[in-house]
């Protein structure tokens, strides 16, 4: 994007911004220039140009048995209210008319790239990973209001707001890469670390303070809090919660 459309949409009528009733059938693409509005800072933006649960929770887990040796793998991407508020309707989640029992096939009948990597990447410990991105879709994904079908306007084809759900949680996890970051700051599974060790490492790559969860003394999640800039610019911020780990924290080898 040249910076003189840059500009240009910058010194735009703040109108520009509202939500509309519904979306002109470039929407979609005209929302990718919004340089300067981001997440959290207005309530009266587009609920397709920046997301209307503003606060982006990206969770990566790390389960021995689970996913690649040197990989943290995906719970998910969780669109939270701005004061941290789970929206939606529980397991329903903000639309239940978009609500699916299979999840797994819809994103291998589109793209099946995709299916490998998240069966990589996104397992389950139950055993049935297309049930796990099911229940991730309906619960979260629906409450993305960026992937409303409307904001694609009339280039929207049947369950493309599915697959850029997942798609996009793939592509945190490799720009947020937990296990790389980790290691190079010398922090390695089969030993132990403090808290404090993991959260300077993470903050000083990303530039902002994770969440950090532990099960019985072993680290389990580590948890990426973002402000969504348009509506697919992520932002680091910091954890709205404390980290749930103690004292010593094992970070056992995975496999």
């Amino acid at each position: 994007v040249s910076s003189s459309l840059i500009s240009q949409v910058s010194a735009a009528p703040t109108t520009l911004f509202k939500r509309q009733d519904s979306c002109s059938a470039n929407c979609y693409n005209e929302c990718k220039f919004i340089a300067d509005s981001i997440s959290c800072s207005n309530s009266n933006e587009d609920s397709c140009c920046v997301p209307e649960n503003g606060l982006m929770v990206h969770v990566q887990q790390w389960v021995p048995g689970y996913g690649p040796s040197d990989a943290f793998t995906m719970h998910g991407l969780w669109p939270d209210t701005c004061s941290g508020g789970i929206p939606g309707d529980g397991n329903s989640g903000c639309d239940a008319s978009r609500n699916f029992d299979n999840v797994g096939e819809i994103i291998k009948g589109l793209d099946s790239e995709l299916y490998d990597q998240l069966d990589t990447y996104w397992p389950s410990y139950k055993g049935d990973n297309p049930a796990f991105w099911t229940h991730e879709w309906n619960k979260h994904g629906t409450c993305v209001s960026t992937l409303d079908p409307k904001c694609f306007g009339d280039d929207y084809k049947e369950n493309e707001d599915v697959t850029a759900f997942f798609q996009k949680t793939l592509d945190l996890r490799s720009e947020y890469d937990l296990y790389a970051i980790l290691n190079e700051a010398g922090i390695k599974p089969g030993s132990d670390y403090s808290v404090d060790e993991f959260e300077k490492a993470i903050s000083a790559s990303t530039g902002a303070t994770p969440k950090i969860s532990c099960s019985g003394g072993d680290l389990e999640e580590i948890w990426l809090y973002f402000h969504v800039q348009g509506n697919g610019t992520y932002v680091p911020t910091d954890s709205v919660d404390g980290s749930s780990c103690s004292g010593s924290v094992q970070y056992p080898v995975k496999n």
